[in-house]
C-alpha cells in the first residue's frame, strides 16, 4: 500500500462539501454500485444509495452543519484506497464535538468514488459498555 495525497486531499475536499452543501461534489465523487453504505454517527444515520445521502446532506446543511477536517491520512493499492480521521470535528451551532472517520474509495471510471463510509464519536468502553478494555 502506498500513502495518497490525492485521496487525503479527496477527503478534505468531500468534507468541504458537505459543510458547503455542495451536493455536485458528493455526487461525483460516490460510487452507484450496490454495496455502497454510509453509516453517520447517529444509529439512524444509516443510507445504501446516493438519494439517501443527498437527502441526509442537505437536511444537515439546513440544520447548520459544519465539517472540520483534523488531519486524514490516506492509502491506496492498485483500483482501491482508503481514508481515515481521527481528528475530525462537526460543528452545530456554537455545538462542537469530535468525531472519527473512515472512506473507502475504489477507482470507477477514471475517477475515485465514495463505496463507503462510516463516522462514529469516541466513546470510552467504560461508559458504551460499563467494562474497561485493554488499550
Amino acid at each position: 500500500m502506498n500513502p495518497s495525497t490525492e485521496l487525503r486531499d479527496l477527503t478534505i475536499q468531500i468534507a468541504q462539501a458537505v459543510s458547503d452543501g455542495n451536493v455536485a461534489v458528493l455526487e461525483r465523487h460516490t460510487s452507484r454500485h450496490p454495496g455502497t453504505a454510509f453509516l453517520g454517527t447517529d444509529p439512524d444515520e444509516w443510507w445504501t444509495d446516493l438519494a439517501g445521502l443527498r437527502h441526509a446532506l442537505v437536511g444537515q446543511r439546513e440544520a447548520g452543519v459544519t465539517l472540520i477536517p483534523g488531519d486524514p491520512v490516506a492509502y491506496q493499492e492498485g483500483e482501491v484506497g482508503w481514508a481515515v480521521d481521527h481528528r475530525m470535528r462537526f460543528r452545530v451551532g456554537e455545538q462542537e464535538g469530535p468525531f472519527r472517520m473512515t472512506v473507502v474509495y475504489r477507482r470507477e471510471d477514471g475517477g475515485w468514488k465514495m463505496v463507503h463510509f462510516h463516522s462514529s464519536i469516541g466513546v470510552p468502553n467504560a461508559d458504551a459498555i460499563g467494562v474497561e478494555l485493554p488499550t
